[in-house]
């Protein structure tokens, strides 16, 4: 599928040995070594590297019935606010798929504002409470954003095989088809936005919201890749970045343009950042040339670009397998 989106963070990430762990970062995420030192033996670690320098380390260890526990995750302070959590966790869950885990759970502080901020775009679900756990697991009081933190919430990201998201998919689409039967003959696709985690969630709640209502993409790449380009009439099923479907969108209108000649108008449309053209040209050249560089191609601006407008024939979530609730 022609990814439709977007910036990319080049940070590498690999596995490190549990003996080669940066207690000092890990300290960063779990102020107490004592606690560290009882995962970390069995910890499978993950670092994210630039330019030579370690700039974050996540840990996880194994659970029973196929599923992780991420224990810890860390940014060196100077690097933070460059999307290395966010590169962390998006290859964390790649390897996951890849080994056939079921889901991914986190722990953290029900006063951390932004960690749950974090997580939840990432796709992450609070399912429980543990009252009293940091009192009753600390000697200290730890203050986060002027709170006293007391309470651990637990996240859960759960992982869906492709068939089960071609299944969630045809349900929705049937559900939507019954609804609407005007459309009971009509032909549709299942897509996301750009990739990994963060940024098919982060634009599919533009869409959601209404804010976001057109897209870009290359125009050589349908060839190389066999596609068909878009056209006014197409219907898509746009999912999330677990693959679990969250609208359905029907294209308006499809143009053909160079790089250079999107215009403010088209910036808008596309309902990201600042809506400039400035911001939408700083994201989509950064994109475009990874993607050509992809294929072995040169970019410029002279690329041809497909913009389509969209408008959003269906705008419901359904109820996820597997969420017990708090």
């Amino acid at each position: 599928m022609i990814d439709k989106e977007r910036k990319i963070d080049t940070v590498a990430v690999y596995e490190l040995p549990a003996k080669d762990a940066p207690l000092e970062l890990m300290l960063e995420a779990d102020p107490s070594l004592e606690q560290i030192r009882t995962y970390l033996s069995d910890a499978v670690l993950y670092q994210a590297e630039a330019d030579g320098e370690t700039v974050g380390i996540a840990a996880l260890v194994e659970l029973p019935g196929q599923a992780l526990e991420l224990v810890n995750i860390a940014v060196v302070e100077a690097h933070r606010g460059k999307r290395i959590g966010r590169r962390l966790i998006e290859h964390i869950l790649a390897a996951a798929k890849e080994r056939n885990y079921k889901k991914i759970i986190v722990k953290t502080g029900t006063s951390g504002i932004g960690q749950l901020n974090f997580y939840q775009k990432l796709g992450f679900r609070m399912v429980r409470i543990n009252p009293d756990y940091f009192v009753r697991s600390y000697p200290d009081p730890i203050i986060e954003y002027d709170i006293v933190l007391r309470d651990q919430v637990e996240l859960e990201y759960q992982l869906f095989t492709f068939e089960q998201c071609r299944m969630a998919v045809a349900s929705y689409w049937e559900t939507f088809v019954a609804e609407n039967p005007e459309y009971a003959d009509r032909p549709h696709t299942a897509w996301s936005f750009g990739y990994g985690e963060y940024v098919p969630n982060y634009l599919l709640a533009l869409v959601k919201n209404g804010t976001k209502t057109g897209t870009s993409s290359a125009f050589d790449l349908y060839e190389l890749e066999g596609e068909e380009v878009p056209r006014a009439g197409d219907l898509s099923v746009v999912t999330y970045g677990n693959g679990m479907p969250g609208c359905i969108i029907e294209t308006t209108e499809v143009r053909i343009q160079p790089f250079d000649l999107i215009g403010e108008r088209e910036a808008a449309l596309e309902g990201e950042g600042d809506l400039s053209l400035a911001y939408w040209r700083e994201v989509h050249e950064h994109f475009f040339q990874r993607e050509y560089s992809e294929m072995g191609l040169p970019f410029s601006w002279n690329i041809p670009v497909v913009f389509e407008q969209f408008k959003v024939v269906y705008n419901r979530d359904i109820v996820l397998p597997g969420q017990d609730g708090l």
